[in-house]
């Protein structure tokens, strides 16, 4: 963590960027998590607000994400056994994601934002198995609306102890996801239920004003 904030220190959204880039391409000896709690903790010093923090680092997570998706998709095969790429990639390992992603697909994009160990993997599959790159940009824009704010805020709000934040972020942040994955669907549920009584009524009110017209030719 102080490696973190001494790079941070100098310019903390530029680096927030350029670090959550490097990140979900493998680079770093560090989690995406560690650089987002670093730069909740400069907002917590003043050196950066709370939107540019969230700017910073949700477009370094998603340019990371999506090369990642891009060497999937166009570069091929090969790409996993890069040294950088190979130990995130092992054969058994990719062969298992990859059933569980022609099982679940979206699902599957989705949860590896809240499983470190398989962000990766799941988004190499993606570009590997051609899921649309606007679903795969989509799915993972909302993993990041989830989760980005949540930890930049624990950064800022437990700046003092980040190893604590840190703890919780890791032990709360999979039951925090399904929690807000279900009120998003019961939320979009609803939407869909009051357009289709909307509809319906529509319907209904031009099947009534047909009616008329209908009798007046019969007459």
């Amino acid at each position: 963590m102080d490696t973190i904030l001494d790079l941070l220190a100098t310019a903390p959204g530029l680096w927030a960027f350029g670090l959550l880039v490097a990140c979900g391409l493998g680079l770093p000896p560090w989690s995406e998590e560690v650089v987002i709690l670093g730069s909740g903790y400069f907002i917590a010093q003043g050196d950066l607000s709370y939107w540019g923090a969230l700017f910073a680092c949700t477009a370094g997570i998603l340019v990371g994400d999506s090369i990642i998706y891009g060497l999937g998709r166009f570069a091929g095969d090969g790409v996993d056994q890069w040294p950088v790429l190979r130990r995130h990639m092992r054969p058994m390992k990719r062969h298992r994601f990859n059933r569980f992603f022609l099982k679940h697909g979206t699902k599957a994009v989705f949860f590896a934002r809240f499983l470190p160990g398989f962000r990766m993997l799941a988004y190499f599959v993606a570009g590997n198995l051609r899921l649309k790159f606007w679903k795969f940009i989509f799915l993972d824009g909302i993993g990041v609306a989830i989760s980005v704010p949540v930890s930049i805020w624990m950064g800022w709000k437990l700046a003092d102890n980040l190893d604590h934040a840190t703890h919780l972020m890791h032990k709360f942040q999979l039951p925090i996801a399904a929690v807000l994955l279900i009120a998003l669907g019961l939320f979009l549920r609803n939407r869909r239920v009051k357009r289709l009584k909307r509809l319906a009524h529509i319907r209904e009110l031009r099947a009534q004003r047909q009616k008329p017209a209908d009798d007046a030719e019969i007459g």
